[in-house]
């Protein structure tokens, strides 16, 4: 549960932690969409290093939803992920589509890992929940990295 001015908050501490690493991208900014009254933000930064073929990224995408308390927002879906263009990789933390994968699979969030960029060889893994904190600390973590994701030790949906 958050406040807006919490959000914005929340969204300069991941613009700022990004801008440490060096990453580039435009100043983004909390977005409230006019005919539900929730909350967002999604945006894209390069990553310093190798841009061939293209510069590594992460995107961090979250919808907030108006909370049971006044003016507050609960989280309700996020999107965090990390394209290693120059490694031809990519790492995803999603919640997104809640309902359907509780009734497909009785999970909120799933993962998504390609050792080869365009070819996983599962569409989802079974995740737990995350928050972009701890995505970052992830993707950080692997960027430019030998060596495989791991993507054979996730369990496939």
């Amino acid at each position: 549960m958050a406040t807006v001015p919490e959000l914005k908050d929340h969204l300069a501490t991941l613009a700022v932690i990004l801008w440490n690493y060096g990453a580039m991208f435009p100043m983004p900014a909390l977005d409230q969409y006019e005919d539900t009254g929730n909350l967002g933000f999604s945006f894209s930064a390069d990553l310093p290093g190798s841009d061939r073929p293209a510069p590594a990224t992460i995107k961090l995408s979250e919808i907030w939803v108006p909370g049971s308390a006044p003016d507050s927002f609960d989280r309700t879906e996020y999107e965090y992920d990390f394209v290693e263009h120059p490694r031809n990789r990519r790492r995803a933390f999603h919640s997104t589509q809640r309902e359907f994968y509780a009734r497909q699979f009785g999970v909120l969030v799933h993962e998504h890992c390609e050792e080869i960029l365009g070819a996983p060889a599962c569409g989802h893994y079974y995740g737990l929940p995350m928050t972009a904190y701890e995505a970052i600390d992830r993707f950080t973590a692997i960027w430019g990295q030998p060596g495989p994701l791991g993507c054979a030790q996730l369990r496939c949906m």
